[in-house]
């Protein structure tokens, strides 16, 4: 058996990547992506940051810019980009079963023991086969190591002349590209960890990578992490590629609100449009829920009052995944900490307590067990929604005109998760 390989995949500029797939007149004009209810920019294409546009800058301070340059700008389309990765992920494992994913945009993979003959070319496939299957563009690092493919794809992603692939197995070149990575640029090194370093007259990878020998003195000031991390860098693997299918140990759902909201209802049906989408997020994984957790959020630099946030527990008096018991205790919260005079800006819903469905025990006398039926129907639901697409089936009590939405006045179609975003045929 020969010595494990591993590659790095990234998507380039992921979110503008997404909008240009199924708007192909956009790959050559720059693109920002806007926060929730359009409120910064947290994305920005090649092109737009060639132009100047500010990271995390308001939009309102950019739009003169983006008007004179004519810089497209899109609200940020959750749905889309969460599906296109879901995409990513499953090319991957068309190449091998083990397939770690990073974020939303970046992924491990261990490269089968066949492929290690010719490790380039085998970017090169993977990298065609994701552009092929997805229409996005990425960049691959490989290397003996998880650490040491990370520093290949920001290499690769930095010179053209890679061709967006970099193999640094058995590479001439390796300590030259170390000696010109920053500490910072290592995986799991931070700012803190890089002064400290430099105190030590250490100041990019390949130094830290020489310090191999001093075991003793990096246990004692970077510890058992930076152990690792220096072995890494010697192509040593010390992370294997994890198992990130286990069941989450809470589920969240958090919005803005477009507008602030001063009544109970409308608080109402915002909490159990969240809790809808953490149920269902709940049962994806096969599991129950024994706490609520439900927090309600106001200006935070308002001079009404010096609280802003304002928060509850609700132990569920049986563990459930059932939405419509979900939101009757969501409902109850929201009436103990409703306050009249108060103006909403964000509320968030929290399951935690998180257990297998299997390993809940059956009590014939609790009205609130999740019996049976509630789980087929909430499995008929979900297979809808699956089916025809997101919230095709709700409850009522989520709301029909929901002003409480955030703004996305630049929202571009969901291609890939409603039937009302599907491309259409144009005649000719």
């Amino acid at each position: 058996m020969g010595k494990s390989v591993y590659a790095h995949i990234d998507c380039n500029n992921f979110y503008a990547s997404c909008e240009r797939v199924f708007k192909p007149d956009l790959r050559n004009k720059p693109i920002v992506i806007l926060s929730n209810n359009d409120g910064c920019i947290i994305a920005r294409s090649n092109k737009a940051k060639e132009l100047g546009v500010e990271m995390g800058a308001p939009l309102f301070k950019q739009r003169d810019l983006i008007t004179d340059k004519k810089i497209c700008v899109r609200s940020s389309n959750y749905p889309l980009y969460g599906d296109m990765s879901r995409r990513v992920l499953q090319t991957l494992r068309h190449l091998t079963d083990k397939v770690e994913p990073y974020s939303i945009d970046e992924a491990f993979v261990e490269l089968p023991k066949m492929t290690t003959k010719d490790l380039a070319s085998f970017g090169q496939h993977i990298k065609s086969m994701i552009w092929q299957w997805t229409g996005l563009p990425v960049s691959v690092g490989i290397a003996p190591s998880k650490t040491l493919a990370k520093i290949a794809n920001e290499t690769a992603k930095g010179h053209p002349e890679y061709q967006g692939v970099l193999n640094l197995t058995d590479n001439v070149r390796l300590d030259s590209i170390l000696e010109e990575t920053q500490l910072t640029d290592i995986w799991g090194i931070g700012r803190g960890l890089s002064q400290r370093l430099h105190k030590e007259n250490i100041t990019n990878a390949l130094q830290l990578k020489h310090q191999i020998d001093r075991r003793q003195w990096i246990r004692k000031k970077l510890h058992v992490t930076g152990l690792r991390t220096v072995m890494e860098l010697n192509g040593q693997p010390c992370l294997d590629i994890e198992d990130t299918n286990e069941p989450r140990k809470g589920i969240m759902t958090s919005r803005s609100f477009g507008e602030a909201v001063t009544a109970a209802d409308d608080l109402q049906e915002a909490v159990a449009q969240f809790i809808s989408i953490a149920a269902e997020k709940l049962r994806a994984q096969q599991s129950v829920a024994s706490l609520l957790h439900i927090t309600l959020r106001t200006n935070k630099y308002s001079k009404y009052k010096s609280k802003y946030k304002y928060s509850i527990e609700y132990p569920l008096p049986a563990p459930t995944a059932n939405t419509a018991y979900l939101i009757k205790c969501g409902h109850a919260c929201i009436d103990y900490l409703y306050e009249k005079d108060l103006r909403y800006k964000k509320a968030a819903v929290m399951l935690t307590g998180i257990i297998p469905q299997s390993e809940v025990q059956k009590d014939l006398f609790n009205d609130a067990q999740y019996s049976a039926e509630q789980y087929q129907l909430m499995q008929k639901v979900d297979d809808i929604n699956t089916k025809y697409g997101s919230d095709m089936a709700h409850f009522a009590a989520t709301g029909f005109k929901q002003t409480w939405k955030m703004k996305q006045e630049h929202l571009s179609s969901k291609y890939t998760t409603s039937w009302d975003g599907l491309m259409e045929a144009q005649s000719s």
